[in-house]
């Protein structure tokens, strides 16, 4: 397959990028900065700016699915999540692309029946700005009428660490985190990449949103 992923310079869309060329799939690296960008060794280069559909609709034309991770966590500028999701939604179908993958955010999951993580008073503050732009993000692609099939990926709440793939994880659909039998939920980039790149090649969770811990 043909992936590209917008935002492949940072730490999550690193680790997808690589996990997807580990497992010979064609990667085109997206975003602005060129050399931050060849750093993932392997993939094709395009630099775009997600503000500028022409560019991006060059750098994603003829792949089979786009990955967007994008953030902004130097900034606080949650607008830039929530802006992408709108404009990967009118972009891709222009550009021949049927399929949208997010590497999403885990403080909308429910911390308790009808109480999202980030609703509650004790979440750091932060990472309050990304996950509500992550939330919105996550309204915009479930409220949007579009031929695109899009998925979003949570990760835990509170603990996406780094480390290398395992391969023990599970995923489920839904807006409830998987937690272990301690009611721990945690999960490695490595292995949060892998979940992300199985629903790529498998399309289980299409339209919907899907997390992945132990």
């Amino acid at each position: 397959m043909r992936i590209a992923v917008i935002g492949a310079s940072g730490w999550l869309g690193g680790a997808v990028a690589r996990e997807a060329l580990a497992r010979g799939h064609e990667v085109t690296a997206v975003g602005r900065d060129e050399a931050k960008l060849r750093a993932i060794e392997g993939a094709e280069i395009a630099v775009a700016d997600v503000d500028d559909d022409e560019s991006l609709r060059r750098a994603v034309a003829g792949h089979d699915v786009v990955v967007s991770s994008v953030t902004d966590r130097v900034s606080a500028d949650r607008s830039i999540i929530p802006r992408t999701a709108r404009t990967l939604l009118r972009v891709l179908p222009t550009a021949g692309v049927g399929r949208l993958a997010v590497v999403g955010g885990g403080g909308s999951l429910e911390a308790e029946p009808g109480v999202r993580g980030i609703d509650r008073p004790d979440f750091p503050e932060q990472y309050r700005a990304e996950a509500e732009g992550q939330a919105e993000a996550l309204d915009v692609l479930r409220n949007a009428d579009t031929e695109v099939e899009w998925t979003y990926l949570s990760p835990p709440p509170h603990h996406l660490v780094p480390g290398e793939k395992t391969g023990t994880y599970r995923v489920q659909a839904g807006d409830t985190p998987l937690v272990d039998e301690r009611g721990e939920s945690r999960i490695t980039a490595g292995d949060f990449a892998a979940a992300l790149v199985d629903e790529i090649e498998n399309d289980g969770f299409a339209r919907r949103r899907f997390t992945a811990a132990y």
